[in-house]
Formats: structure tokens, C-alpha cells, sequence
């Protein structure tokens, strides 16, 4: 069996409960994570290293203000889509 494969977890037994939670936290979580941040770090270093340190300030820079940006957006639209409803007493 290939453990690289992305279905490897989920063929090795039921997805729920606490099996499904550290799967998700691991899998997705940490590991997402991770390759994201190598792959922004690879690409800084690629730019910087070719002699445009400019650009790859600016891409290392840009990138983690988007990303804060994107997820203070996120966070922002599910709290006002999720606010507890009032409902009208007459």
C-alpha cells in the first residue's frame, strides 16, 4: 500500500470520532501548512537567490499580509453569517 497516496487514511479503517479529528488536524492542518509555508519559503529563496531580492521581499511580504487579510475576512463574514437571531415579541 502506498502511504503517499492521499486516500491512505481513509482505507485504513472509519473515518469518525477521534480518528477523523486527528486526521484532519494532522492531514490537513499541519501538513497543509507546512507544504505551504515550504513552498513560500522555496520561491522567496528562488527569487532572491536570481538577484531579485526586491521581488522576493515583496512576494514573502505580500503573500502573509493577503493571507492575514483573507482570513480576518473569513472570520469576519462567518460571525455576521452565524449571529445568534432575535426574533420580533409583539
Amino acid at each position: 500500500m502506498n502511504w503517499k497516496s492521499p486516500t491512505f487514511v481513509a482505507r485504513r479503517g472509519p473515518d469518525h470520532g477521534r480518528r477523523r479529528t486527528l486526521r484532519l488536524l494532522l492531514g490537513i492542518g499541519f501538513i497543509g501548512g507546512y507544504t505551504t509555508y515550504s513552498a513560500l519559503a522555496t520561491d522567496t529563496a528562488l527569487l532572491i537567490g536570481s538577484g531579485s531580492a526586491g521581488t522576493g521581499v515583496g512576494y514573502a511580504l505580500g503573500t502573509v499580509l493577503l493571507g492575514g487579510i483573507a482570513t480576518w475576512t473569513g472570520i469576519l463574514i462567518a460571525s455576521l453569517a452565524h449571529q445568534p437571531r432575535t426574533e420580533a415579541r409583539s
